[in-house]
């Protein structure tokens, strides 16, 4: 490697691998069945009203590098603002270790106030029985919805019920060298929509010789979701598990196969770089900065650090931008990925509502705009984008904003909400291998699919029957 790609590397590491769309989600939690009560009581907003002094709470987040500063200094103006709730934040090291730590805390009774969860979790969480729905504070509260994006409130949403608030959401985009496509005479300002015009840019940029690959591609299972999401695939049956619980996987639809296929074949074709499984692997990103491709995938949320390491001057004049994520296609949707606020029953109910009313801080306007200009999450309210420090940072930088752009374009509907999974990292380990099984044994897309759903399916069904499902 370089000395460009090391430092590039070294850089970025730490702030990808934790907290990005690509981390593991642990084993399955226990717990009973599907459970729809809803208790405005159970917020406990009397009980803080009540309560003589402040209430101390504990938030356990995973929040690195300059997102965990905004943090810091978000909760120090919070506490300064009111006398009635005083927050301690527990920085955990990424989502897989917080929830081992939550589940654990299911048997010693250490468990948080609040807590951030990604977006993998949410049926085990329902599972677990742990929490209080948020929409029991809701609805003590009449709290106003109307300004969240229906997308980033429906991935929490289960049964017709809020269970947790969005907070610091992504999804996956295109990323890639304007340089690059300006050499090969494609327009910087005109991404790839479609994963055929992928392959058309990625060819003019080889014949041209101004990359190796056209698109740096790493085996990662969140890409491939939201490829599927995006091209309108269901990534699970009963309409994502929305509808009822899911108990199969599919991975062999005609529309799961066309983009495994693809997949492939730009491979195959030597258009795309495959950059391998590693979750910690940072290739995909390293190919932008040494000509290894023009192009790849990655969560909006790397946004802020790929533009720190660039603005060091050390990488000359490498200028990326950012695009939706191509689809089959073209146009569609895509869910929400990463972090919600969830709402531990353990705590007292004054405690509950000392959670909420920090909860309702973290996602109002002004902060989710400053979260957004921090490190590049997207606002998961419309009004977020009137507040100016977010619309000066979108306007002096563009490639900040396609992110939010894409989460409010295209249909609401079950591929775009995103799926509810019990042992939702079976299910992730199962396409990741056929995806290694097809790109490096040379097997069928087709043949690999079918024997990852077989072993997925496997997976959701003992998870169902451990729940009682």
């Amino acid at each position: 490697m370089s000395a460009r790609g090391r430092l590039l590397g070294g850089l970025l590491a730490a702030a990808l691998v934790a907290g990005s769309l690509g981390a593991c989600s642990p084993d399955d939690a226990e717990g009973g069945t599907f459970d729809a009560t809803v208790d405005p009581a159970d917020c406990g907003l009397d009980a803080l009203a009540a309560a003589t002094g402040p209430v101390e709470i504990t938030f356990w987040h995973t929040m690195a590098r300059s997102n965990a500063e905004w943090l810091e200094a978000a909760t120090d103006e919070f506490n300064r603002s009111q006398d009635r709730v005083h927050v301690a934040l527990a920085q955990q090291p990424n989502y897989q270790d917080a929830f081992t730590k939550y589940k654990a805390g299911l048997q010693s009774g250490d468990l948080p106030d609040l807590v951030q969860m990604e977006e993998t979790v949410v049926q085990q969480m329902i599972d677990s029985r742990s929490t209080i729905p948020v929409q029991a504070c809701i609805d003590a509260e009449d709290y106003d919805l109307e300004p969240f994006l229906p997308r980033a409130l429906a991935y929490y949403e289960a049964g017709g019920v809020q269970r947790a608030m969005p907070w610091s959401i992504s999804n996956p985009i295109l990323f890639y060298d304007r340089g690059a496509f300006e050499r090969a005479g494609l327009d910087p300002d005109r991404p790839p929509q479609t994963l055929e015009e992928v392959r058309e840019y990625s060819e003019q940029l080889v014949d041209a010789g101004v990359v190796e690959h056209g698109i740096s591609l790493k085996i990662a299972p969140y890409i491939y979701e939201f490829l599927l999401a995006k091209s309108g695939g269901e990534y699970v049956n009963h309409g994502n598990g929305r509808r009822a619980r899911a108990d199969e996987v599919n991975f062999d639809s005609d529309t799961s196969i066309a983009i495994l296929r693809w997949w492939d074949e730009m491979v195959s074709d030597g258009l795309a770089l495959n950059t391998g499984a590693d979750p910690n692997n940072i290739d995909h990103l390293l190919a932008l900065a040494n000509g290894g491709a023009a192009m790849t995938i990655e969560a909006s949320g790397a946004i802020g650090p790929v533009e720190a390491v660039l603005s060091s001057g050390d990488f000359g004049a490498l200028a990326f931008g950012t695009g939706p994520l191509p689809s089959l296609e073209g146009g569609g949707g895509v869910p929400v990925g990463d972090g919600a606020l969830w709402l531990p029953k353990a705590s007292s109910k004054a405690k509950r509502a000392a959670a909420w009313t920090f909860a309702t801080f973290l996602t109002s306007a002004e902060q989710q705009a400053g979260l957004a200009v921090a490190g590049g999450y997207v606002p998961a309210r419309t009004d977020a984008t009137e507040v100016p420090e977010l619309v000066a940072q979108w306007e002096a930088k563009p490639f900040y904003r396609t992110a939010y752009d894409q989460l409010v374009a295209g249909p609401v509907d079950d591929a775009t909400v995103g799926s509810l999974i019990g042992d939702y990292q079976a299910v992730r380990n199962s396409i990741r291998d056929a995806l290694i099984r097809t790109l490096r044994n040379g097997d069928d897309p087709a043949d690999a699919a079918r024997d990852a759903k077989a072993e997925a399916d496997i997976a959701v069904q003992e998870y169902n029957d451990r729940v009682g499902a």
